[in-house]
């Protein structure tokens, strides 16, 4: 448990300094999010923005947020919106997040992180509201494993799918694009 904590104030820390740099140096932008993905499950976080192209997430995912103890995941993510490629207001970006989960099932709970490197795309719905969807494949390292029944042996795999859908909303944002 004091693995987790470490982490969340790390996260945290680094969120803070990007925040302070990047807002004072750069058009920004404060987003939520809110999302579908086979990795995080059900996931709502907090995103900045700058440059109109860099964002930087802090996402918490969990089972329908039912005993997070048991199932939930912290990720930093990291995308890049290529506006060059923009096609009927379609987006695509590229990007990479990473952090600590935990998963259990009937057999076993597992604590690991997780790495994702994923491609995506981003519609504008409109000026409040965007929708994404990312597709990668997550690498986890395992830290922990907890034999909760005997029944079935498995281990958890180390290469999975992620894909995610997702909604984001602009909260704020110091110079609107019309």
């Amino acid at each position: 448990m004091k693995q987790v904590s470490m982490i969340r104030k790390t996260l945290l820390f680094i969120i803070i300094l990007i925040i302070v740099h990047y807002s004072i140096n750069a058009q920004f932008s404060f987003k939520a999010q809110t999302g579908i993905s086979y990795i995080e499950h059900l996931s709502t976080g907090v995103s900045f923005s700058f440059s109109d192209k860099h964002t930087i997430s802090l996402l918490y995912g969990s089972n329908l947020f039912i005993n997070p103890q048991d199932f939930s995941s912290l990720m930093l993510q990291y995308d890049l919106l290529i506006n060059k490629f923009q096609f009927a207001g379609i987006n695509p970006r590229i990007g990479i997040k990473g952090g600590y989960s935990i998963y259990t099932n009937n057999y076993y709970k597992w604590t690991l992180s997780s790495f994702v490197p994923f491609v995506g795309l981003k519609y504008r719905l409109n000026k409040t509201i965007d929708i994404a969807f990312d597709f990668g494949t997550a690498v986890s390292i395992e830290h922990s494993v907890e034999r909760i029944s005997y029944g079935e042996i498995g281990m958890y795999r180390e290469y999975l799918p992620e894909y995610k859908l997702g909604l984001i909303f602009n909260l704020l944002k110091n110079s609107e694009k019309e």
